[in-house]
Order: C-alpha cells, then sequence, then structure tokens
C-alpha cells in the first residue's frame, strides 16, 4: 500500500521519508502559521521558508499545501487577503515546494483561479477529505466543480472516512470513478478515529473556521465536555467503532483505493515519525488510541493494546450494521480490552 502522509520539518523524519518514497503518493502541509486550513494553529508551527527548506530534501513527489478551512471572510476571496495568498502561493512555486493545493471552500477555489490563471495552472486542485465524498454522485460533483476552474485536476481524491468499513459500497463507488475518471487516483484516511458519521463534525469545522475570523479560539474543552471525547468516554465501545483503518490491515483495501491518507501533522515531528513507521511496517505495538487522530487526546486516560484486538476484527467490523446499539460488538471488546489509567501527569517540582 502507497500513502500519503504529513510533512514536518526533521531531520529524523524526512530521512524516513526519503527513505520510503517509493512508497509514498506525496505529503501534505500547512502553508503557514497564519493561512487558513482545517486546524487550529500550533505555537510552534513552521514558517514557510523552514518548510521549504526541509521539502528540498525530498526525492520528487506530490507536495500538496493545505487551505482546506471550511469557509473564508470576504475580504480573504478579494484584495488584499487574496493577494497575500497567491504570493505565499507563488512563492512555494519559485521553491520548487509545491505542486498543488488541498481546499474545501470553492469560493477560495474559484477566487484563486479568477485572480491568477498563472499561478492556477501550476497547481492542482485537491478536494479535501472534509468535503464528505460518501457517493458517486457527490463525489463526482465536487470534481466537475475543481476541473471548472483553471487549476490542474485532482491527480486523487480521499473519499469519506465513514465508508472505510462499507466494503461493498466503497468497492462498487470507486469502480464508477475509475470508470468516469480513469486517471484519478482514489484514498482513504486511515488514522482519523473520531465517531462514526460524527454528528459534531460539521459544527466543529465551522467553529475552527470561524475561529481563524474572530477572536473565539476553540479549544479542547469544546469536544471534552460537550463532544465527541464525551462521547467515547461515556461509551469507550465508540473508540473501536470508529472507522479507522490499522497498520495490520492496510493491505486489505490493495486493488479497491489507490493509498492511505495518514493524518496529525498537529502532533510532535517524533510521533507523526512513529505513526508513518507503523504504517510503513503494517504493524503496531502499544495503545491503539494513542494511534488514532481525536482519539489521542484521550490516550492519557485509556489504552487499548493493539495486538490484543482478534483476528477476525477486521471481517466482523466490516460486515456489521454499524448499529451500535443493536450489535455491541466493539462494546464488549471494549469492556475486557479497556484500561483506565491516571493521567500522566509530572508531578510538581519533579520535571
Amino acid at each position: 500500500m502507497r500513502y500519503e502522509v504529513p510533512f514536518v520539518p526533521d531531520p529524523a523524519y524526512g530521512a524516513l521519508l526519503a527513505g520510503a518514497a517509493d512508497r509514498l503518493n506525496g505529503v501534505y502541509f500547512r502553508l503557514g502559521p497564519e493561512t487558513p486550513d482545517a486546524r487550529m494553529p500550533g505555537l510552534a508551527d513552521p514558517s514557510p521558508m523552514e518548510l521549504a527548506a526541509g521539502l528540498s530534501g525530498l526525492p520528487p513527489m506530490p507536495r500538496l499545501g493545505l487551505l482546506n478551512a471550511a469557509f473564508h471572510a470576504q475580504e480573504t476571496l478579494s484584495k488584499d487577503g487574496l493577494r497575500d495568498l497567491l504570493m505565499l502561493l507563488d512563492g512555494y512555486l519559485a521553491a520548487g515546494a509545491l505542486t498543488g493545493i488541498v481546499y474545501a471552500d470553492q469560493y477560495l477555489l474559484q477566487a484563486l483561479s479568477d485572480a491568477s490563471p498563472t499561478v492556477a495552472r501550476e497547481l492542482c486542485a485537491v478536494p479535501g477529505i472534509n468535503f464528505r465524498l460518501d457517493s458517486f454522485e457527490r463525489a463526482a460533483a465536487v470534481v466537475d466543480a475543481a476541473c471548472s476552474t483553471r487549476f490542474r485536476p485532482p491527480p486523487r481524491i480521499i473519499l469519506d472516512r465513514d465508508v472505510n468499513r462499507d466494503l461493498d459500497g466503497l468497492t462498487a463507488m470507486a469502480g464508477k470513478l475509475r470508470r468516469e475518471w480513469p486517471d484519478m487516483g482514489l484514498g482513504l484516511m486511515a488514522n482519523e478515529g473520531c465517531l462514526y458519521a460524527c454528528p459534531f463534525k460539521q459544527a466543529h469545522d465551522a467553529h475552527i473556521a470561524l475561529s481563524r475570523l474572530a477572536a473565539c479560539r476553540v479549544g479542547p474543552d469544546l469536544n471534552r465536555d460537550l463532544g465527541c471525547l464525551r462521547s467515547f468516554a461515556e461509551a469507550p465501545g465508540r473508540l473501536l467503532a470508529s472507522p479507522s483503518i490499522r497498520p495490520e490491515d492496510a493491505g486489505r483495501y490493495e486493488g479497491v483505493v489507490d493509498c492511505l491518507k495518514l493524518c496529525g501533522r498537529s502532533r510532535p515531528a517524533a510521533d507523526v515519525r512513529a505513526i508513518v513507521a507503523a504504517y510503513l511496517d503494517g504493524r503496531f505495538d502499544g495503545n491503539l488510541i494513542w494511534l488514532l487522530d481525536a482519539q489521542e487526546m484521550l490516550s492519557d486516560r485509556f489504552a487499548i493494546d493493539n495486538a490484543a484486538l482478534p483476528e477476525d476484527f477486521f471481517e466482523v467490523t466490516t460486515s456489521c450494521s454499524r448499529r451500535c446499539a443493536a450489535c455491541r460488538y466493539c462494546d464488549e471488546l471494549a469492556e475486557g480490552l479497556l484500561v483506565t489509567r491516571a493521567p500522566g501527569l509530572v508531578p510538581y517540582g519533579t520535571g
């Protein structure tokens, strides 16, 4: 299986990617600390110069910059805001560090295309995972919209994570998409561990986008107190019912999709390196909750030994009704495997 992975400018991680270049479909990254994307800014986000320098050490492969906030202020879509984004893209192009963008706002894509056809023709436009491409019809409409701009067509699309465990539906949708666009690759998000069909997602994406426009930063307490983290803590079986793909099961998607996308770009470089290495190895020995984005925030409280999952875990979870209240398979597994532990806090004065 090939992988699309986050990029962080870390020498050890860069060496891992360079050594595994033949198994990579590309890297993706935040374009800069203040660029609008689908994550909150971090305290130590690398600058465009640091990113370009790190990317220069990689072998040739797709390099995708993230402009995937759910929506943008009107001033971002015109005048100074649009000019600043185009200048940033042009700088990355001049450095040979960018081949495309990942977007989630068609207004932004159209505005960039109109404002600078020259820049647009140098880059492909890849619909972001948050378009939730869960059917042929939805995927076709979004791809058609991307192709209506001056950007180059998407070389591949990442399908909605909720189809990961619906192999029959996924295979049928992939077949239709390949017949329509035989040169376009298909991928799945592997280690995003949020709730299946997450009912909080639309509002959460909007909160993140809104926080870029006003002084209303959204923090982990929102999901801890009201959202998915609370749901996981109240019903731990949902941790296993999340439609993630373990490293051990990645090979089962060969021939169905062309690649798996790995997430975790806001985590420390050592974590990102360990996550990517686990998927490249096809094996992870450790706490499954730690491996999965979203769930990782609970990994100091809960642990599930990945190696302890039964051999038929994949077969059962890809053939169920996804009506957890009636099935109880993941609930019963969690009852037997979940370890609850005290948070790993460093005592005052010892660290």
